[in-house]
């Protein structure tokens, strides 16, 4: 069985190209490092600001927080929606293949085993 790295596709001898994201995590993901940019900013020019400017550096910090907090929590609700529909998925085939869901349990435990016992 490959390891995830050889699994995965690479450009022209570069290191693997990482699976796609969902669309919620690629903007999250955006949107974390422009937080984290804006931050570096902040702290890069907090020696220069006045007090009027670091009270409005304050709240405008304040203010993303807030939006990086909304969309955090909306993504934790997506997600824990799609774990939900997985499960349900899960427990429809289980009871459909009960026989099948057992042996791919069984080779599972297998090949974990394996890569166990290798180390």
């Amino acid at each position: 069985m490959p390891t995830t790295a050889e699994a995965l596709p690479t450009r022209a001898g570069m290191q693997p190209v990482p699976p796609a994201m969902s669309p919620e995590m690629d903007h999250l993901s955006r949107d974390f490092r422009q937080f984290i940019s804006d931050c570096e900013a902040l702290l890069k020019n907090a020696q220069t600001l006045s007090s009027e400017g670091a009270a409005v550096a304050r709240a405008e910090l304040g203010r993303k927080m807030a939006d990086a907090r909304v969309k955090l929590n909306e993504l934790k609700q997506s997600a824990g929606e799609r774990a939900v529909q997985a499960r349900g998925a899960t427990e429809d085939y289980v009871r459909r293949e009960p026989m099948k869901a057992v042996m791919i349990a069984a080779a599972v435990g297998a090949v974990v085993a394996l890569v166990v016992a290798r180390r």
